[in-house]
């Protein structure tokens, strides 16, 4: 659909290949099933986090979320309790919020991360439209602070 920023790419960075590969290829599913949308990329001290919603406020109407840590990467809903859990795989205890964990590029053929994508989709109101292409995504991209560049793999951030 849309090839990865630059700006993630350089993120990814400090990770292991394996974990870039899952990261990137649950990007491609998430855009997948929820474009038209927005995405808003930036890296906290510990995890990347990608943010996915139908307006430019991503951060208010986020729908749904990658979390990259160092060994596997979440798929995040903000309004996960609200979700119908048919297949019994979210998880999380907080008042609103249910993830997925995706630790290997072969899980991302799991039919219930399309599934909960879809229902996440339909429970914020959303339509799709026949035709989709790679500028209904719009990407915005958090610059890291000058003068901050990541350590070598495998150390900590």
């Amino acid at each position: 659909m849309t090839n990865p920023p630059r700006g993630l790419l350089e993120f990814l960075h400090r990770h292991e290949p394996g974990v870039q590969a899952v990261a990137l290829g649950l990007r491609k599913v998430v855009l997948e099933e929820m474009a038209p949308c927005h995405e808003y990329i930036f890296a906290m001290r510990s995890a990347i986090v990608l943010l996915y919603g139908p307006t430019d406020r991503v951060i208010e109407d986020c729908i749904c979320m990658i979390v990259v840590y160092r060994k596997h990467a979440n798929l995040q809903f903000t309004q996960g309790t609200e979700l119908e859990d048919s297949y019994g795989v979210l998880q999380g205890t907080g008042r609103r919020m249910r993830h997925i964990s995706v630790k290997r590029l072969s899980e991302l053929d799991r039919p219930e991360i399309r599934a909960y994508l879809r229902q996440a989709r339909k429970h914020a109101g959303l339509t799709r439209p026949r035709l989709r292409k790679a500028a209904d995504v719009i990407t915005v991209v958090k610059a890291r602070p000058a003068g901050k560049l990541p350590p070598a793999r495998g150390a900590a951030w």
